[in-house]
Formats: C-alpha cells, sequence, structure tokens
C-alpha cells in the first residue's frame, strides 16, 4: 500500500481522537497558556467561557461574582479564560478614566443595530474611542444637567398624570405593582424630553406596542450571547435572519415616534425644544456626523436605555425605604419641615431637592443598595455584569498581577460597592447616613467606587435624565402618599444580567393627611 494511502487510511480511523485531542489542547491552552491561572476562580472557568454562559443564562452572575469575591478573598476573580473580574475601587479610574486606554470589547459589539443594509455603533456600543468621541461631541451638551433643568415642566406634567393613576388605586384600594407603574412612568418621561409628547403607558396603563417586552428580551440576549459574542454572527445577525428576519422592536418604536414628532412640526409649523430638535440643530452644524441615522441611533439609546435605568433606581429606593421605617420616617420628616418653611413648590424643582440633605443620601444610597441573596442586604446599580474591557498594547500590572493585552478585565458596580474598606463593615446595609457622616476623603472615594452610571470617558450620559426625575418623583410621592407593603413578609425577586429587573413590589396606597 502507497504511504499517501495508509495516511488517508490512517486520518479516516482516527480522526475523532483527533478531534478530540484538538478540543482538549484547546481547553489546556485556554485555561494555562494566559498568564492568568495564579488567579483564582472557579475551577471550570479556566477551560470555557461556556461557564459564564451557563451562569449568565441558569443562574444570577450579579450574585456569583459577590460571592466569588468574598470567599475567594480576593480583588482579582478569573472568570472565563482570558476574563477577570476586578473589585478593587482604586483601579477603577485606571481602568475606565479619561486617559485610559483599556478599550470596550467585542460584548458591546452585539448591540450594534443592523439598520438600512448595514450596522453602525451608536455611543453605547462604539468601541473605536476616536469615533465615539467624534459622535458623542454633537450632542454633549443636550445631555447637561444644566439642559435637563429645562425639561423640568415636561416631567412635571408626567408626575400630574402619574398621581391622578395613583389616585385610582388609594380609592379602590387595589395593590399596585410599583415596579411595573414606575417603569410606565420613565417612558412617558423619557417621551417627554424626546419628542415633546408622552408615549402612551400611563395613559393606557399598558406596554405600548410591546416596547418594554422588546427591551428586556434585548437585555437577556445581550446578556447570555455576550458571554461568547461571536455566536451573535451565527444568531441575530447571520445573514438569514439579517435579511428575512423581523425588524428590531425598538427601531420601529423609535422610527414611529420620530415620524409623529416630524408630522407635528409640519401641521404646526412650530418648533419644540426636546432632544429631537437638539439632535437636527447638531445635524445642521455636523451634517457629516449627524447623518439621519445617527440622529435615530441617538434616540434609540435613549429610549432603549433611559428608562430601564430610571426605573430600576426609582424601584430600589422605594423597596429600601419602605423595608427600613425609621429611614422613610426621616426622609419624610424632612420633606415635611421643608414644606412648612416654604421651600418647596408645588412639584419639587431640581434645586430644592438638591437642598434635602437626606432625600440626597437615600438617592446615592438607593442606587448602591439591593437585596439579592441571604448574603447581602444593600445594593442596586441598574448594570448587574461587569463593564468589559481589553487591556491595552504591551499588557498592565494592576494589582501586582500582570495582565497580557487583550485580556479582559471589568469592575461590576454591585461588587465594587461591597468593598468594606470604602464603604464600611456595613456595607450590606440600607444606610443613608454613611454619605452624611462620612470625611471629605471617604466621600471621594465612596463616589469614586459607584459605577451605577459608569465612569469616564465612557460614562452614561442619560446620568442626569435619571437623576432629575428620581429627585423630582420620590419627594413628590412621599408627600401626598403613604406606600406600604401589602405582604412585608416577601422579598422581591431579582433577575441577574445586564440589567438586574426587580419583580413583586406591589404596594398598598393612602393619601396623607
Amino acid at each position: 500500500m502507497a504511504l499517501p494511502e495508509q495516511i488517508q487510511e490512517l486520518f479516516q480511523c482516527s480522526w475523532p481522537v483527533l478531534l478530540l485531542g484538538f478540543f482538549i489542547a484547546r481547553l489546556l491552552i485556554n485555561k494555562y497558556g494566559g498568564n492568568l491561572n495564579s488567579i483564582p476562580g472557579p475551577f471550570f472557568a479556566g477551560f470555557t467561557n461556556i461557564w459564564r454562559v451557563l451562569n449568565t443564562l441558569l443562574s444570577n452572575p450579579t450574585e456569583t461574582q459577590i460571592q466569588l469575591h468574598r470567599k475567594l478573598n480576593s480583588n482579582f476573580v478569573r472568570i472565563g479564560p482570558r476574563v477577570v473580574s476586578i473589585s478593587d475601587p482604586k483601579l477603577i479610574p485606571t481602568i475606565y478614566g479619561i486617559k485610559s486606554e483599556f478599550t470596550k470589547t467585542s460584548f458591546y459589539s452585539i448591540a450594534e443595530l443592523w439598520y438600512e443594509g448595514k450596522c453602525t455603533p451608536s455611543l453605547f456600543e462604539c468601541r473605536d474611542e476616536a469615533y465615539h468621541a467624534q459622535i458623542r461631541k454633537p450632542l454633549v451638551n443636550a445631555y447637561s444637567m444644566t439642559t435637563m433643568i429645562d425639561f423640568e415642566p415636561a416631567v412635571n406634567s408626567t408626575t400630574e398624570l402619574f398621581m391622578s393613576k395613583l389616585d385610582h388605586f388609594v380609592v379602590s384600594g387595589e395593590p399596585l405593582k410599583l415596579e411595573v407603574w414606575l417603569h410606565r412612568y420613565a417612558f412617558d418621561v423619557i417621551g417627554e424630553i424626546l419628542f415633546s409628547k408622552k408615549l402612551g403607558f400611563l395613559e393606557s396603563g399598558t406596554d405600548v406596542e410591546s416596547i418594554m417586552a422588546g427591551i428586556r428580551a434585548f437585555t437577556q440576549y445581550l446578556s447570555v450571547a455576550g458571554q461568547i459574542p461571536i455566536v451573535d454572527h451565527f444568531l441575530l445577525k447571520n445573514p438569514l435572519m439579517l435579511r428575512y428576519g423581523p425588524a428590531n422592536p425598538i427601531v420601529t418604536f423609535t422610527l414611529n415616534r420620530m415620524k409623529e414628532r416630524a408630522a407635528w412640526k409640519a401641521s404646526r409649523g412650530q418648533t419644540k425644544r426636546d432632544f429631537l430638535e437638539r439632535c437636527l440643530e447638531a445635524q445642521a452644524k455636523y451634517p457629516e456626523v449627524v447623518t439621519d441615522r445617527m440622529v435615530m441611533l441617538y434616540n434609540f439609546d435613549n429610549i432603549a436605555a433611559g428608562s430601564d435605568t430610571t426605573a430600576l433606581t426609582l424601584t430600589s429606593l422605594f423597596y429600601y425605604l419602605l423595608k427600613n421605617p425609621a429611614t422613610l420616617g426621616k426622609a419624610v420628616e424632612e420633606l415635611d419641615c421643608a414644606d412648612k418653611e416654604g421651600r418647596l413648590s408645588e412639584y419639587v424643582t431640581w434645586r430644592e431637592a438638591r437642598k434635602l440633605a437626606y432625600l440626597q443620601a437615600c438617592i446615592k444610597e438607593g442606587i448602591r443598595n439591593s437585596d439579592n441573596c441571604a448574603l447581602c442586604v444593600g445594593m442596586h446599580p441598574p448594570i448587574g455584569l461587569i463593564l468589559e474591557r481589553h487591556v491595552p498594547k504591551g499588557g498592565i500590572v494592576l494589582g501586582g498581577h500582570y495582565f497580557p493585552e487583550g485580556t479582559i478585565v471589568g469592575v461590576n458596580a454591585w461588587v465594587t460597592a461591597r468593598n468594606k474598606e470604602v464603604y464600611g463593615e456595613d456595607c450590606d446595609c440600607f444606610r443613608p447616613e454613611r454619605w452624611l457622616e462620612a470625611s471629605e476623603e471617604q466621600l471621594m472615594a465612596m463616589e469614586r467606587g459607584n459605577l451605577a452610571f459608569g465612569y469616564g470617558k465612557r460614562g452614561c450620559l442619560g446620568k442626569s435624565i435619571a437623576l432629575l426625575e428620581v429627585s423630582k418623583l420620590v419627594p413628590q410621592l412621599l408627600r401626598h402618599y403613604e406606600f406600604s407593603f401589602t405582604r412585608p413578609e416577601l422579598e422581591w425577586k431579582l433577575h441577574g444580567g445586564w440589567m438586574v429587573r426587580q419583580e413583586g413590589v406591589e404596594v398598598a396606597l393612602r393619601k396623607r393627611t
């Protein structure tokens, strides 16, 4: 038998063994070949990212990462072959700061939209820092708190409608699903800010065009597929899906609202100084950057993320105030005192709310607090996964560990805000007083450790929107209503992932006299 025929026969008989050998070799390289084997973590996580997929799909990655850092007593935990979770707040400026050379990973590329035949990154998922700066510049002022304050009348009108809906529950005695109605409120505020129009969530008491469900499905997909981003090319971004699949419901929703806004302007010949109008002004000034496509993407980001972060923050704050009656009492006492002294308007303004020191401490602690497991009784940032970044060219030493370039590192806001050195031994507890008792140096450290809205040049531009709504709505509702759990013995349910969603915050309402 000729030698080539022998080789061919051997291969035909042995290809399963060769394939298995290649698979085993690949796993061993993953585990031991990346200079990360000295970093503790789950044994199987070092071999394959499938561990991360299963943890995100079947468990709560937020809870898992908190427990791992504590159990292993380490600021560094390996959660993938080339992925490390970091809990040291002092490293946040290095990884996410203005001058940082760390870049976003392909996790974020999954959120890129296929629209009109191509994918284009928006502010959120853009990985090219130069391009991000280019598309951020035209509208950075539109997100400032100075601009947001101009929208206070719009927030007030939405709050008025919301309170009329709450009055129905007062009269009827029906239990209120607080997390659901706060989400509807946040959506209608976003509608007013973007398009000068409430989107119908409060008025109808429904999920308009099923957009809430669409966003929830999208973030769940991002959470799971993002652990192995290449699978996105075989799922939502495979050629058949892109060509024949249904349109993205969030894109459709955004385009419909933009068309309604354009029709209103055409019929009345008037201009409203909402976010969309600011986009069009930026387009006139920067036509090569702010294309029609980019205008859609700006508004898409606000709809997809703006309502969620605000609603989750509001729900967390109310939940913990109700779980801590003494704290709630102090907050209400501060409000009543300000009311009696004539320091509050009919609808609390941003500037008035900023002067309510205890309320502001409650808001900071509400952003920082949650009850996601028996281990923890504090901390609820909206984002529940590490904010992934690639180690820059040449590698870097962090906390005494060398990380080769391309390694994925990141900080989970839930983990870093439970750092006892920064927040104290009672960091798992909801205690707003920590923000009032802290020294200036300690306060700076606590602020730096708060990743609820990101950090640095890639921080959440919608932070001002969320803080405006929270600072205005919370005191307004506490002035007029008494909230109580319908079943105080029950805890809420948290669903971990990119957005940590709450369920089961059911309350009864009474009017305050």
